[in-house]
């Protein structure tokens, strides 16, 4: 899934310098957003991104699109750390849990306020997985820009108010995110979007990981609010984990 390069260091320093310079620019969840969205390669381990032709789809990427794929990268990625860490014996897939939650919301214009950060649960029983559940946590924070920018009680600007939770349990490995948008005709758009661009990563050439992912993620709506759900049977990760590596 990823492939390494010498070069990947000076690639890491000349975007982190991106990074901070629209950090302190006061850039807001947008052009963040864009940045992370418009992204070839992976900057969390210096690791470029294969472009497989035969497996992305390609040509013009919507929104949406980037966000389908940034999100299923998300997972795979996750899997590949806990399949690393139960090579080492750091992980038990039996006995190991965890289960995270948040809430954000951020202003979507260039101001000096600061978004709005909420922590509900972190909870890990194995230290050596800590790490890997922190990334996938940083990962969901701007809900993949799937969220509008509405009106609120908390901020004098439009922001973007989105709300997730993952967790492994005796049963599953399941994420949960909710995104709001303006009118819930918004919303029904956006299933369907998202429903059909989903479609577009299970082509005879994806690898069993990929394929199950998709298989195990719906979308569904609720007035205001879009829901992402994925939710992985726990029998499944022995073999899950041993094709993400």
């Amino acid at each position: 899934m990823k492939a390494r390069k010498n070069q990947n260091s000076i690639i890491f320093l000349a975007t982190l310098g991106v990074y901070l310079g629209l950090m302190l620019t006061g850039g807001t969840p947008q052009v963040f957003a864009h940045a992370a969205l418009t992204r070839n390669f992976d900057m969390r381990e210096e690791v470029e991104t294969r472009d497989d032709q035969d497996r992305e789809p390609h040509g013009d990427r919507s929104p949406v699109t980037a966000s389908v794929q940034i999100y299923l990268e998300d997972i795979e990625y996750f899997l590949s750390s806990l399949g690393k860490l139960k090579d080492r014996g750091s992980f038990d897939r039996k006995g190991d849990a965890f289960n995270v939650a948040q809430t954000t919301m951020l202003p979507c214009v260039d101001s000096d306020l600061t978004g709005r950060y909420t922590p509900i649960r972190f909870n890990a029983t194995s230290n050596a997985s800590r790490s890997a559940v922190q990334h996938l946590r940083r990962g969901m924070v701007y809900g993949y820009s799937l969220g509008d920018c509405i009106s609120n009680s908390e901020f004098t600007v439009e922001a973007v108010d989105s709300r997730f939770n993952f967790g492994l349990d005796g049963k599953a490995f399941g994420i949960n995110i909710t995104v709001k948008k303006k009118a819930p005709e918004r919303t029904l758009e956006l299933v369907r979007q998202l429903q059909s661009t989903i479609k577009l990563y299970t082509t005879p050439s994806a690898t069993t990981l990929r394929k199950s992912i998709v298989e195990h993620t719906s979308f569904r709506t609720d007035k205001d609010q879009v829901f992402i759900v994925t939710r992985l049977p726990r029998g499944s990760l022995e073999s899950l984990l041993t094709d993400a590596k």
